[in-house]
């Protein structure tokens, strides 16, 4: 077995077991115990995810799937850390997230307008495909510059604000690690890329509702105060 297929199998399995374990996140009470054990497998699996993304982009697999693996990993982790981060501290960490976040972005908004323009799309889809990586780029953009807009002071968002935050970073991670299973079951096209998008964030803003009147992980919130105080 060659060095391609044995990341291609360990991708497949990290993303995988990232999938399993973000389910079993999702159905379990949320906070310090079963909940959160399972985020962590889950983080850790799309931090294996974007690692070999990046190995197989270097043996010739396509950018715009090393682009998709930043954008999924980036929200993953910068979820990860509102998890862990009660105290609000702001560090070296966050600056690092800051620029792979900002450089998912920039690129796939580059990757968009090359579509656009010159009609080289790619796993064989056409140049409305564009649309694709428009809305993930913008999408990044925006959630980027809200975390650099939430961590400028010298605290960040600490009690249910971080929750919420932490419920938003995973959603969207969590709508990206959908996508992918879909495009592998469905195949590529513009149906299964954006699918799991339109029907998630609906989802997603349901749940923010519920974290912001504290219906929705409030074992957690609960910590914070108490950590607070």
């Amino acid at each position: 077995m060659d060095l391609h297929s044995v990341m291609l199998t360990l991708h497949i399995v990290a993303g995988s077991v990232a999938l399993m374990t973000m389910m079993m996140a999702y159905v379990t009470k949320k906070g310090p115990k079963a909940h959160a054990k399972f985020g962590r497998v889950y983080g850790m699996a799309m931090v294996a995810v974007g690692l070999t993304a990046a190995i197989l982009f270097l043996l010739g697999a396509s950018t715009f799937l090393l682009l998709i693996a930043f954008f999924s990993t980036y929200l993953v982790l910068v979820g990860w850390r509102f998890a862990k981060n009660r105290r609000g501290d702001i560090g070296a960490v966050d600056r690092w997230l800051l620029i792979m976040g900002a450089v998912g972005g920039i690129g796939l908004s580059a990757m968009a307008a090359w579509i656009a323009i010159s009609g080289e799309a790619p796993l064989g889809t056409s140049r409305g495909f564009a649309v694709v990586p428009a809305i993930f780029a913008a999408v990044l953009i925006g959630l980027v510059v809200q975390q650099r807009m939430l961590q400028s002071g010298e605290k960040g968002p600490r009690g249910k604000q971080r929750i919420a935050l932490h419920v938003t970073y995973m959603g969207a991670g969590t709508i990206a690690t959908v996508t992918a299973f879909t495009i592998t079951v469905f195949g590529s096209n513009v149906l299964t890329w954006l699918g799991a998008t339109v029907i998630g964030t609906p989802l997603l803003m349901w749940n923010q509702i519920g974290v912001d009147k504290g219906k929705v992980a409030s074992s957690v919130t609960a910590m914070d105060d108490s950590t607070e105080a």
